[in-house]
């Protein structure tokens, strides 16, 4: 199976700012009440990476709602015809995160049956779903505690269902004996872990001089090199 650039796969999955404000639109999610789904996208697009902009800047605590209008270049009124309040922003981004991680890992997935072609496939599509949306990725994690507790429970439910995807996995090529016997669940959490790595530590990476593909081929070389140690 040919490789994926990054760009070839985050067109194939539609995975920029304007694509998933589009179907947030498309979703009616949140308080948008415009009539051009055009226009309406292109605004909460502008709002969206104004939002990641200054949460980097400032932090989202500290980041008012007149700020956000100024940095996106709406007025303050035209900006509540898109969110209520910085509570419901901050949930429109987490829930289009994980459910766009959990769609793109389905359909990076589907139809690859051998465990160690599925786990390199999970990682690959982890890290380029990752790169294509890092800020969105970077604002949800260092973000999550100032979530509402039903946003902070979902955030933390959605860590849990991308770490099953590689528990399960594990558990499959143990079962078809490609891996040893050792906590399928622990496994999948280091594998996680060093996939975060990718979008928080980025600065770091880059210094290296990887690249996303040169870091995916690391994870799953170090990946299969655990699990096999186990065997």
């Amino acid at each position: 199976m040919e490789r994926p650039s990054l760009e070839s796969f985050t067109a194939r999955h539609h995975l920029d700012s304007r694509s998933l404000c589009a179907q947030i639109v498309e979703a009616r999610e949140g308080t948008i009440a415009v009539r051009s789904a055009q226009a309406a996208t292109d605004n909460l697009t502008r709002i969206i990476e104004a939002t990641l902009r200054l949460a980097n800047r400032k932090g989202f605590a500290a980041m008012t709602l007149r700020e956000l209008a100024r940095e996106s270049g709406l007025s303050l009124g035209g900006l509540y015809a898109y969110i209520g309040s910085k509570d419901e922003l901050a949930r429109l981004i987490q829930a289009w995160v994980s459910r766009t991680l959990r769609r793109v890992m389905a359909s990076a997935l589907e139809g690859i049956e051998d465990s160690r072609s599925r786990l390199a496939t999970a990682i690959e599509a982890h890290l380029l779903t990752t790169e294509a949306l890092r800020e969105w990725f970077f604002f949800l994690y260092m973000e999550a505690h100032h979530l509402a507790s039903d946003e902070r429970r979902q955030a933390v439910a959605a860590e849990r269902n991308s770490e099953q995807i590689f528990a399960d996995i594990i558990r499959q090529g143990q079962a078809e004996g490609h891996y040893g016997a050792m906590n399928a669940d622990i496994a999948a959490g280091l594998v996680k872990a060093m996939l975060q790595d990718w979008y928080l530590k980025r600065h770091k990476h880059g210094e290296r001089g990887l690249n996303v593909a040169t870091y995916a081929d690391t994870v799953i070389a170090a990946t299969e090199a655990l699990l096999a140690a186990r065997a």
